[in-house]
């Protein structure tokens, strides 16, 4: 017995021992790993840096030399991807025309993980470029880059730069800081840069109108003492178009005052028949039945009931300037012809 308390007091031993030493291999091995991948990430960082510097420089040749020559790129404009340095190349050259040689990166939150000869680095990019008045317009976006490893370099195997969108209005949110807060804009989020300012005879009944002719969305309204609205704004698919009562007092008359009107809001929609087909069961009258038009789309002209006119239209194919300039004159011949019968 004493033997074999001795023997399993070796044998306890010798286990212990063999899962020592595999604990220190691994460990080893952990300590190679994370020193090998902490000198990667340096490594890459200063390929960040490199590129930073060669964007600031406006030098495209220094640009390119960080990416792969089979690079796929997602980009935030023009198009979904452009596959090989060449076709990014061009993006790139356009991008620094159109930036005027003021464009300037600026990166924020770097992390970078690396697993063999594959890197991911993720960050947020701080881009834009001086507009007319010479001041820096900057906007944050998400950039994410891999990186591989060639030979003794690490190279842009793929690149995705994107921005956050309002689904509401389709459109990139540019005025979203790194903190979570919103940046004061010249135009407010959601707003388009021009809007339609509608004067009714009886704006409240225009703002319902609105809704069952067009499907609008009411985004607020604001009464004057006597119930009047001074300000009423609505939402039609992407655009909004505020409207008010009249004031003639300052000089703010409706169509119906006027006896008519100069200006026609035009209003694309999916279906345009189905459009006109709704709003003259609100109350719109047909100005112009939809049809065909050469410069191609399906047009029509309604009259709503507090005299606005509204061009209605669904794009239904692309044509050239040129081609739009030839189909104008068979247009205006036909319309000739039609008058002189």
């Amino acid at each position: 017995m004493i033997v074999n308390c001795d023997r399993r007091a070796a044998f306890g031993g010798l286990a212990h021992a063999v899962r020592a030493r595999r604990h220190f291999q691994r460990r080893d091995i952990m300590d190679t790993v994370t020193s090998a991948n902490t000198e990667a990430q340096a490594q890459i960082r200063t390929r960040v840096e490199s590129w930073l510097k060669a964007v600031e420089a406006n030098n495209l040749k220094m640009i390119m030399s960080h990416y792969a020559p089979d690079v796929v790129a997602f980009d935030a404009i023009v198009q979904l991807q452009f596959k090989g340095a060449d076709a990014y190349g061009k993006h790139w050259e356009n991008c620094m025309q159109m930036c005027n040689s003021s464009m300037t990166f600026q990166l924020r939150e770097l992390d970078i993980a690396v697993d063999g000869n594959l890197a991911f680095a993720h960050c947020l990019l701080s881009c834009g470029a001086k507009d007319e008045t010479d001041e820096q317009r900057v906007s944050w976006m998400r950039m994410t880059t891999c990186y591989k490893k060639t030979g003794s370099a690490w190279l842009i195997a793929h690149e995705h730069i994107s921005a956050p969108f309002d689904v509401q209005t389709n459109k990139a949110l540019f005025d979203i800081e790194p903190d979570g807060s919103i940046k004061l804009m010249a135009t407010p989020r959601g707003m388009n840069t021009v809007t339609p300012h509608l004067v009714c005879a009886g704006a409240a009944n225009a703002v319902e109108f609105y809704k069952k002719a067009f499907n609008a969305t009411e985004m607020g309204r604001l009464a004057g003492p006597d119930g009047k609205l001074m300000h009423a704004a609505v939402r039609i698919g992407d655009s909004v178009v505020m409207l008010m009562d009249e004031f003639p007092e300052c000089g703010a008359v409706a169509p119906t005052t006027l006896k008519g009107t100069p200006v026609s809001v035009h209003l694309y929609v999916d279906h345009v028949d189905m459009a006109i087909e709704r709003a003259v069961a609100a109350g719109a009258k047909v100005i112009m039945p939809a049809d065909d038009m050469f410069w191609g789309d399906r047009y029509g002209v309604l009259e709503d009931p507090f005299g606005h006119h509204w061009s209605i239209a669904t794009h239904i194919r692309d044509l050239s300037h040129e081609e739009i300039v030839e189909a104008s004159k068979s247009a205006m011949c036909g319309a000739d012809a039609q008058q002189k019968t």
